[in-house]
């Protein structure tokens, strides 16, 4: 990293290797430190203790305090040299010390005198027969030795294999109860596509099976009709062409949806043991059996149901279609145009755009779609004093709301009118979020590089209460059905969780981001999800500290560049101009839309991939498939997923 290189001609300096005593290699390892006089490096002569309770020999200390009388360990002033005492306690430990030490070397001796002595004596007095009756003795040994060995391997190799075996037959079970889990679902999926077709027998003609048949074979069949017939071949074209597009997504994600349903199931079947229940596993001939799975898909409680509901929304979608262009720069000159913020207000009848030129506008939706050309007008637009980083309409009151800027105010606006109402200046730095509580349109919550999260009341000239952080604030926001609870990312890699009743200590702290966290977003009343630099989303529940899923695919390294959740699907920017969508039940994104590269008239031709623009700033339209997202160049698209 810049600025922290090391100066070129300066070497590290290397630990000092640990003294040694007498040049004796190890002794720093050996000996005991605690019987060492710290004067003379040796062993302890006739233990004495000064006042401040260090030890030395007595002969030691007694020199030392006649040259100086401070202590030569920490430097206390003895006043005399005869206030030493004598340690009794150590000087009996320390010759208890060297009795141990001499007795070892008694005991080694001999045994290094005898393996010394015994070949020299063994060979001057031997002869050939003892020789050959030896040599019997140790082949014999070696053949002991080795049949011992290889027992030893064998009961090892044993070992390992009644290890694999039971790891195996482990797996086997597993696998069994998956078949088990498999064969039950299918058949009642079966049984209800029976059902179905008994009901509608058209289904039978043009539902494909299995791989997709070739487009030419199927419109031939049909090509000679006309009038009302010719409708076929086109809805079964569509039916091909929808089936076999769902069954790649379904095949991308293969292994996320496989884990996904086996854990869905998994946690069925162990509450059903917590109950008392067990799984119905019974046979497909079985009339019971019929009733109960013709009837699975009118309820989604089951492992099975859910998954089905959560597999139509996963495979609901296949591509991103624009509905309208807008440009938030009006001047063609202006080259910095990033949008920051996108919100709709409380009925979806008009959307709040506003970024760095310092300006809000709010677009009637409707008009924007109608439009038959993208040359859209603002029906109302509002003027900052500084760059605008977030915006937020009021749940309750229609015309309200709420900006943040870099010179961290926080101000309310009567969009209808274009006017300010009430403008709060209480943070000291730039302040990057603004949030309405939707339990309390009355209650505001705001975020800033001052560390602080403050709330305001619209009824207030000041703030109500502050939440101190650690680090920079970059985003807050309220539960949408709470009073009392919020949320907040900041740059210590971490999302802090708050009751507002209780705001000494956050309830939870979220920890797993690498890097600064931009922003957060409550998908419903318990899931929370979160964006960071470090090109990640994580999904979190508020009642535990543990990530749930972790999404990638986007870019994000150093930008804000939006996010923004409808309950069941996640959008964010991507620092390669894209708009990414995640379903929240997979790790993997399931959409992109890339925006095209917009030049500035003053700017020379360049090539896309040296684009530096980013996406930067999404929002989703409540209850509906519409999103919009809007670039670094100031270029917003109305985007419907189909």
């Amino acid at each position: 990293m810049a600025g922290r290189n090391i100066a070129p001609g300066k070497r590290r300096k290397r630990n000092q290797p640990p003294p040694v005593y007498n040049g004796v290699s190890s002794s720093y390892e050996d000996k005991d430190n605690d019987f060492v006089c710290p004067i003379c490096f040796e062993m302890m002569e006739e233990a004495y203790m000064t006042k401040c309770g260090h030890s030395f020999c007595h002969k030691c200390i007694k020199l030392s305090l006649e040259q100086n009388n401070r202590c030569p360990k920490c430097n206390f002033n003895v006043e005399k040299s005869d206030q030493i005492f004598p340690n009794f306690a150590l000087t009996e430990l320390i010759l208890k010390h060297r009795q141990r030490n001499a007795e070892k070397k008694i005991n080694i001796q001999p045994h290094l005198q005898q393996n010394g002595s015994i070949l020299p004596d063994l060979s001057d007095g031997i002869d050939l027969n003892s020789v050959d009756h030896m040599l019997e003795l140790l082949i014999q040994k070696k053949q002991q030795l080795e049949e011992d060995t290889t027992a030893i391997h064998n009961q090892i190799m044993k070992e390992f294999l009644q290890q694999v075996r039971l790891k195996k037959k482990a797996q086997l079970e597993d696998l069994q109860r998956d078949m088990e889990i498999i064969d039950t679902d299918l058949r009642k999926v079966e049984s209800y596509i029976a059902e179905q077709r008994r009901a509608n027998p058209h289904l039978d003609l043009h539902l494909p099976n299995g791989i997709e048949p070739s487009l030419s074979g199927g419109v031939g069949t049909d090509q000679g009709q006309t009038g009302f017939n010719g409708s076929k071949t086109v809805g079964r074209q569509w039916l091909n062409k929808t089936m076999a597009s769902r069954r790649k997504r379904v095949h991308q994600h293969f292994d996320d949806l496989e884990q996904w349903y086996f854990d869905l199931r998994q946690k069925e079947i162990n509450n059903s043991k917590n109950t008392s229940k067990e799984l119905d596993i019974v046979s497909p001939n079985s009339e019971k059996t019929i009733d109960n799975e013709s009837a699975w898909p009118s309820s989604s409680h089951d492992g099975l149901g859910e998954f089905t509901d959560n597999l139509s929304k996963f495979i609901r979608f296949n591509s991103c279609r624009p509905l309208a262009t807008l440009n938030y720069a009006s001047d063609i000159y202006n080259t910095s145009s990033i949008v920051s913020s996108i919100e709709f207000d409380r009925d979806c009848d008009f959307f709040a755009i506003a970024g760095v030129t310092k300006k809000i506008k709010v677009f009637e939706y409707s008009t924007v779609i109608q439009d038959a050309v993208d040359m859209h007008y603002p029906v109302g637009e509002m003027v900052c004093n500084s760059k605008i980083s977030c915006v937020m309409w009021s749940s309750y009151h229609k015309n309200i709301l709420a900006s943040s800027d870099y010179e961290g105010t926080v101000t309310l606006w009567d969009a209808f009118v274009a006017t300010k109402t009430k403008t709060f200046q209480e943070h000291e730095k730039r302040c990057w979020s603004v949030d309405f509580n939707r339990m309390d349109p009355k209650l505001i919550a705001s975020g800033s590089d001052d560390a602080k999260v403050k709330l305001w009341s619209i009824n207030a000239e000041h703030s109500i209460a502050s939440l101190e952080a650690k680090a920079n604030v970059c985003c807050v926001k309220f539960n949408p059905e709470s009073r009392y609870h919020l949320a907040f990312g900041s740059a210590d890699h971490c999302v802090h969780y708050y009751d507002l009743r209780h705001t000494k200590q956050a309830l939870t702290v979220f920890k797993g981001h690498r890097k600064a966290v931009s922003y957060t977003k409550f998908a419903n009343r318990t899931e929370l999800v979160s964006a960071s630099t470090d090109s990640q989303l994580k999904l979190w529940n508020v009642n535990s500290p543990q990530c749930i899923r972790t999404f990638k695919g986007h870019t994000n390294e150093k930008n804000f560049v939006g996010l923004a959740s409808d309950g069941d699907y996640l959008a964010c920017g991507s620092e390669n101009n894209s708009l990414y969508i995640y379903y929240k039940g997979l790790s993997k994104h399931l959409l992109t839309y890339k925006f095209d590269t917009v030049r500035s008239v003053l700017e020379k031709e360049k090539k896309e991939e040296d684009s530096n623009e980013f996406v930067s700033a999404v929002c989703w339209r409540p209850g509906s498939n519409v999103c919009v997202a809007a670039n670094s160049q100031g270029v917003i698209k109305v985007l419907e997923l189909i």
